[in-house]
């Protein structure tokens, strides 16, 4: 029996989810092969010699990488602000490309990467919205397209990651593009996802009539000075009739809290509501209790995983990504003018292109 062909895979950045990815891929994904990694700190190399393969080469510059390592395949999971110029350099030397979210900070750097891709047709690029993976999604949309929730109305997210002191997020915000890009852009994605956009849009080119947003300092007022905030509350409405209603937060206290809810005409489903880690219950002198996941790595560990064997497969079969590089698009675009609003105080709108108006030009 002849051996499975494995795809060549390379990363390039090993943060902490970066290195997530290298071990999930080096470990858990049978049709790849870990067999180089890139990163501009010593310490993260050092972390892939100890903890991957010892064949597995090192780089420091990714562009070196890209045409020496013999990789087929690269994710990026660097900071926000170099994903667009290596997603560009990485596609221009043959590479497919999975990609962590969002593809850029900002809308015009995102439509230069899929205009880009557009010139290579042959290369796959895939933006990693793990969420889509998890198998509470999944399920959740498989009742949506089968028709059991009818026509869709309100979709209702609360994204809040856990509490971390340190306030590391301070200094992330300058290349992150902020909470409403950072965190927001898994929700945005799963509620234009659940409702099959643009498709369903009567326009499919304006998904988005307008949307709202107002943001908080919680804990971290010095955020203020970066026009980002910690706490943020924000309505979208669409134009196939759903309303989106959403809450993002760095301030989570009793862990990683991901819930969902879609309504329809004829249904009404919730995904994790309760937020409980598994289904162990505590009884003592605090009272009745359960247990939450502590980090969003904990609670869709098995969607990171999903999401690397569906784009391993899709590569070596040749068949169409789950992911385009346009649902990512749009995703931003909404995104952005969530931002916009909430640094402005006021709604921001949509013209009939789906482009956004800013608010100084929507009120003249």
């Amino acid at each position: 029996m002849a051996e499975q062909r494995k795809l060549r895979v390379a990363l390039v950045g090993l943060g902490r989810m970066g290195q997530i990815h290298a071990k999930n891929y080096a470990f858990l994904v049978p049709r790849a092969e870990v067999v180089a990694v890139c990163d501009v700190r010593d310490a993260s190399l050092e972390w892939a010699k100890e903890n991957l393969n010892p064949a597995v080469q090192t780089f420091k510059d990714a562009e070196d990488m890209f045409k020496n390592s013999g990789a087929e395949a690269v994710l990026i999971a660097t900071e926000t602000s170099k994903h667009a110029p290596l997603t560009e350099l990485a596609i221009s030397n043959g590479l497919h490309v999975l990609l962590e979210k969002p593809i850029a900070v900002d809308i015009e750097s995102s439509r230069r990467v899929v205009e880009h891709s557009q010139k290579y047709p042959h290369i796959k690029t895939m933006v990693a919205f793990n969420r889509r993976f998890d198998e509470s999604n999944l399920a959740l949309k498989a009742a949506i397209d089968a028709g059991d929730l009818g026509k869709i109305h309100l979709f209702r997210a609360w994204t809040a990651d856990v509490y971390d002191p340190s306030g590391f997020f301070i200094n992330f915000s300058k290349s992150s593009g902020g909470l409403f890009t950072d965190v927001g852009v898994h929700d945005v994605d799963l509620a234009r996802w659940f409702t099959n956009m643009p498709s369903s849009c009567p326009n499919p080119k304006q998904e988005v009539s307008k949307v709202f947003a107002v943001g908080q300092q919680v804990r971290h007022p010095e955020l203020r000075e970066l026009q980002d905030a910690d706490n943020g509350d924000c309505i979208i409405e669409f134009t196939n009739g759903t309303t989106a209603v959403l809450h993002f937060s760095r301030t989570g206290r009793n862990g990683s809290e991901t819930f969902i809810e879609v309504c329809g005409t004829e249904q009404r489903v919730a995904v994790n509501p309760g937020a409980e880690k598994n289904k162990l219950q505590i009884r003592d002198k605090h009272g009745v209790r359960t247990e939450c996941h502590q980090t969003v790595m904990d609670r869709f560990k098995d969607a990171f995983i999903r999401e690397l064997q569906v784009f391993t497969d899709c590569v070596l079969d040749d068949t169409p990504l789950p992911v385009s590089l346009e649902d990512a698009l749009q995703a931003s675009k909404v995104c952005y003018a969530l931002t916009l609003s909430f640094r402005s105080g006021q709604p921001v709108y949509f013209d009939e292109n789906g482009n956004i108006i800013p608010p100084s030009a929507a009120n003249k």
